[in-house]
């Protein structure tokens, strides 16, 4: 009489196989996923300058009532910025943090602001610190036309942050390492001529 050899029945070999090749794939996708994720998360921490977003509403707050906010919270009282929630502008309610970079306002005059835009967050080192000072003045055709001064520097330290100055002379500016842009000058131009001579600013010396 013949003995017939045990074994695993080959339908369990093929259930095996498929189950360790779902396995497989599963954890490919998730290294996949938990590498996009990551990237994605290291992504979001670069800071991104939106000074031009921050200019753009104090004009148009200029435009309504003929002269820069007292603060940054004018702005959301206005209805220029309309925030789902309302943002935290510090105890002067002259700063706002947004896509890590912190930005400090200060009105100097009825048509003249100061501006800083500082890098945070844990690659701040990678970006850059700028400040900028805007004034109107009059053109020879009657309208106002703004002028621009700006300053590109390294990222500034927490201690540096607490000691910083609204509007800070040039001397001071250089000692942070801070380089002067060429101005820009944006007053539409006399009838028949170039723009006026662009004046010092007053509020940076």
């Amino acid at each position: 009489m013949s003995v017939e050899g045990g074994g695993a029945p080959k339908t369990g070999l093929r259930i095996s196989f498929i189950i360790l090749l779902v396995v497989c794939v599963a954890s490919i996708i998730c290294y996949v996923y938990w590498r996009y994720s990551s990237a994605k998360a290291y992504e979001a921490l670069q800071p991104r300058l939106q000074a031009d977003v921050m200019v753009k509403g104090l004009r148009q707050y200029q435009g309504q009532t003929g002269q820069f906010p007292l603060n940054l919270a004018e702005l959301e009282d206005r209805h220029i910025w309309n925030h789902p929630e309302r943002p935290d502008f510090g105890p002067l309610k002259a700063s706002i943090s947004a896509a890590n970079y912190y930005y400090l306002y200060t009105r100097v005059s009825p048509l003249s602001f100061a501006l800083w835009a500082i890098p945070s967050g844990p690659r701040r080192e990678e970006a850059t610190t700028h400040f900028m000072v805007m004034w109107l003045v009059g053109s020879g055709n009657g309208q106002l036309g703004q002028v621009i001064r700006h300053w590109k520097g390294p990222a500034l330290s927490k201690s540096d942050i607490a000691k910083l100055e609204p509007v800070p002379s040039n001397d001071v500016l250089q000692v942070m390492g801070m380089i002067e842009q060429p101005i820009i000058d944006q007053r539409p131009s006399k009838p028949g001529g170039t723009s006026m001579p662009v004046a010092a600013s007053t509020s940076v010396k």
